[in-house]
């Protein structure tokens, strides 16, 4: 879920939503119909995400019939397994125990929608990996979406203009985060809210996370054991009793300067960590355009040392290690430098509130730049 959703809370209100819908509808019939479900809330966003899931098993059905052994490329066949699925479309009919979780999880997934809208719509572009944004995808995307419907449309709008039938899913991204505040293609909540509140009462306080709760430390543990994975990144936190230089020293420095120390007394022909492994990042005064290119790297990944592996974990990905490696997994899969640097500056530096200027962002363009010279 999103960071400034509250899972457990939302969980809770789907489940409190999905019992008293479903004891009502259950209360003279055993199975639902498809007319059913167009009605069965009057939150529409939520029957539609249904529907929708149905829609997706109904075409894995229609693959599972295929088979080496016949010729379904013939006229004659898929004519028949076209009106044959056409035909079990017209007679849904649902139990309660299979209409739960498709309930529940289209509550939780339209609550997503309506809250926090640029994460519901990145995780629907990217739903299946390495695929593209296309042109059939953009517009299931407009026909199963109410809540929120211009963002959709306006997507769809942006792939028919740039005259292509797909496009990388890192472009759609950047198409989403230029116009996701833009107040003319959003919602009023309030409408749905009282809509959802027809069901079941809802509070918007304990679905979403305050940032002031967000930014509370948790208390120590003190007889927790810690590996030096866990605890390094803490270690490496300047000491608040410290005056605050006015420009940060360099983490690859910290920890030569920690090796070295620690190697003192030591065969004097002995390399330090830090020698025999650092890497030379150019320095950003060097080139405007972040650094000059001294040698290509064949990927990101590979190419950051440990200790600039810190700094951008701490200073740029809010200390978080798996954000920073499915970012360079990320980073590592697009084509050129100017697709690289549109996701850097759309999606992580807008996310995570990045200071455009600062020493690590430099860094870590410079790295990228050096993969595509």
């Amino acid at each position: 879920m999103p960071d400034n959703l509250n899972s457990i809370a939302l969980n809770q209100y789907s489940a409190r939503f999905t019992t008293t819908v479903l004891n009502e509808v259950y209360r003279s019939q055993d199975v639902v119909t498809g007319a059913g479900l167009l009605k069965l809330t009057p939150v529409r966003q939520v029957n539609l995400g249904i529907l929708n899931r149905l829609f997706e098993e109904w075409k894995n059905n229609a693959e599972a019939f295929r088979s080496p052994y016949f010729d379904f490329s013939n006229e004659e066949v898929k004519t028949a397994l076209e009106e044959f699925m056409n035909t079990a479309s017209q007679h849904i009919a649902v139990k309660r125990a299979d209409l739960e979780p498709l309930l529940s999880d289209s509550v939780k997934e339209s609550l997503k929608l309506l809250l926090t809208p640029a994460n519901y719509f990145e995780d629907k572009i990217r739903a299946v990996a390495d695929a593209e944004f296309t042109h059939a995808k953009a517009e299931q995307l407009v026909k199963y979406t109410h809540i929120h419907r211009g963002i959709a449309e306006a997507l769809l709008g942006r792939l028919t203009d740039s005259g292509s039938d797909s496009v990388y899913q890192t472009q759609a991204v950047s198409w989403l985060y230029e116009f996701k505040d833009n107040a003319d293609l959003i919602d009023d909540t309030e409408q749905h809210l009282v809509l959802f509140a027809e069901i079941f009462p809802i509070n918007i306080s304990e679905l979403k996370i305050q940032e002031a709760e967000k930014a509370v430390p948790q208390p120590p543990q003190p007889h927790k054991h810690e590996s030096f994975f866990d605890s390094a990144f803490s270690q490496l936190e300047p000491s608040t009793a410290r005056p605050v230089a006015p420009r940060a020293e360099p983490a690859s420095a910290v920890i030569g300067e920690i090796v070295a120390k620690s190697n003192a007394g030591s065969s004097p022909e002995r390399d330090s960590l830090n020698n025999r492994f650092k890497v030379e990042i150019p320095k950003p005064s060097e080139d405007k355009s972040y650094g000059t290119v001294p040698l290509k790297v064949e990927n990101i990944a590979g190419s950051i040392p440990l200790g600039q592996r810190f700094m951008f974990v701490n200073q740029l990905f809010d200390r978080n290690s798996e954000h920073f490696d499915k970012a360079i997994y990320e980073l590592d899969r697009v084509k050129s430098f100017e697709e690289a640097e549109n996701l850097i500056w759309h999606r992580y530096a807008s996310k995570y509130a990045w200071d455009v200027n600062g020493e690590a962002v430099t860094a870590l363009l410079a790295i990228v730049k050096r993969k595509f010279a």
